[in-house]
């Protein structure tokens, strides 16, 4: 299969103020065809840069899909650097012009003399439609002549340009229209089949390094990815029906979910609140929380999976210690003693909201998110999960570096003790 490079054109790009979808549109579309795509390139307007990434892509892939730089100021430089980059002349398609006069007619405005200069196009190349906009893109197959104009690699291969406007609804259409189906007459289709496998507990590096053989697999491939607290193997399998790539997938999937244990809590869309949710609804359990340093985060993931009123009893902020006594009974003493950041203080707490919501589970979360706050004795990053049940209140420790940030160690802690009730619920513990 061949594969593409990707460049997107537009300063703006460049200087972050809009956000690049297209290249994450077109990276999914040509993972459906089975078309590799190695490189992705970013270029401001500017017709000397334009013309040296267009000569570069054409040197390194088989396919350069440009977006941006199709309209009719005087800035948009798309079509005029593509025909440099090949020392080729421009020629004007009248026919793309009427289609841009009856744009604006029916809109009841003249054209202006500006969009004349979209109905250009390389001599040679054929015109990609847009149906919505008036920047037609074009699709360009190389002659062998064109591209040793410019030196490109005697591969022997065939190379073909396709541009498209940098505006989203446009492209998609011209994609979907035009663009994937040719590429599929051009190339036939492989497909691409993808399964992620969701790990909590174990880092990246040691997630790789147990599979380290599956990472040196041609097909499927297994790749490493990192997170927020947690990590993800995501298995790739090519083949020519979906059918095949979803089998080539599974065996792998599979051998790793049973390598992974618990550690694997789920696969692609699941999250850990979903999977505790749907592990609460199937035994019919209540969950009741007293969150202090998160602030309600923890439930508040829980509560935005569907269906979460089946088994979410009460949620309880309480942050300051009066409220720790007042609401869910920790004892005064405790708290003058061992602190509202300590074990001890999250398993009353934990005990409290239980005994409060009447509920299966009782979750607590105490500790010390920073910025300010810390002591050599009790760190920012320090916290302390608490989970009472029927058969008893436990406690555990959590040390965070206190680089990760404010925001950061209140999402982890939150994790951390969705994982606590998810592994004693798969335990049996609750």
């Amino acid at each position: 299969m061949p594969d593409c490079e990707i460049l997107c054109v537009g300063t703006e790009l460049l200087l972050g103020q809009i956000l690049n979808t297209n290249a994450q549109f077109l990276s999914q579309e040509l993972a459906k065809l089975g078309i590799n795509c190695y490189f992705q390139t970013t270029v401001g307007d500017n017709p000397t840069r334009i013309v040296a990434a267009i000569r570069q892509a054409i040197q390194r892939a088989h396919i350069v899909l440009i977006t941006g730089g199709l309209g009719p100021t005087a800035d948009d430089l798309t079509t005029e650097c593509v025909a440099q980059s090949f020392e080729t002349p421009l020629i004007f398609d009248e026919a793309v012009c009427d289609r841009i006069q009856q744009f604006f007619k029916v809109r009841g405005y003249p054209m202006p003399e500006s969009n004349r200069k979209q109905a250009m196009r390389p001599d040679g190349s054929q015109i990609l439609p847009n149906p919505q906009g008036t920047a037609p893109g074009i699709i360009w197959e190389l002659e062998p002549a064109t591209l040793e104009k410019v030196g490109n690699a005697s591969d022997g291969d065939r190379r073909i340009i396709m541009t498209f406007p940098g505006v989203p609804s446009e492209l998609h259409t011209m994609w979907k229209e035009t663009a994937a189906p040719y590429l599929q007459s051009q190339y036939g289709q492989q497909v691409l089949h993808s399964v992620d496998l969701k790990h909590y507990g174990i880092g990246e590096s040691m997630l790789a390094e147990k599979y380290a053989k599956l990472l040196d697999m041609a097909n499927p491939t297994v790749a490493p990815y990192a997170g927020r607290g947690e990590c993800k193997l995501r298995v790739t399998a090519r083949a020519s029906t979906i059918d095949d790539a979803v089998s080539l997938a599974e065996s792998v999937a599979q051998q790793i979910e049973a390598g992974s244990g618990e550690l694997c809590y789920g696969r692609d869309d699941d999250t850990l609140e979903s999977v505790l949710g749907a592990l609460l609804s199937s035994r019919n359990l209540t969950i009741a929380f007293a969150e202090s340093c998160t602030g309600g985060l923890a439930t508040t993931r829980l509560t935005d999976i569907a269906g979460s009123s089946h088994y979410i009893d009460l949620s309880l902020i309480t942050y300051s210690n009066g409220m720790k006594l007042k609401m869910l009974g920790v004892d005064d003493l405790l708290l003058r003693t061992s602190g509202a950041v300590s074990p001890e203080c999250a398993e009353a707490m934990a005990l409290g909201i239980r005994n409060i919501g009447e509920s299966s589970v009782g979750v607590s979360i105490t500790g010390i998110a920073g910025p300010t706050g810390g002591t050599d004795e009790k760190p920012i990053g320090l916290v302390y999960m608490g989970v009472s049940t029927e058969r008893g209140v436990v406690s555990r420790r959590l040390s965070l570096p206190s680089h990760l940030g404010r925001s950061e160690i209140r999402h982890r802690s939150a994790s951390e003790a969705l994982n606590m009730v998810r592994l004693m619920l798969l335990r049996n513990e609750i």
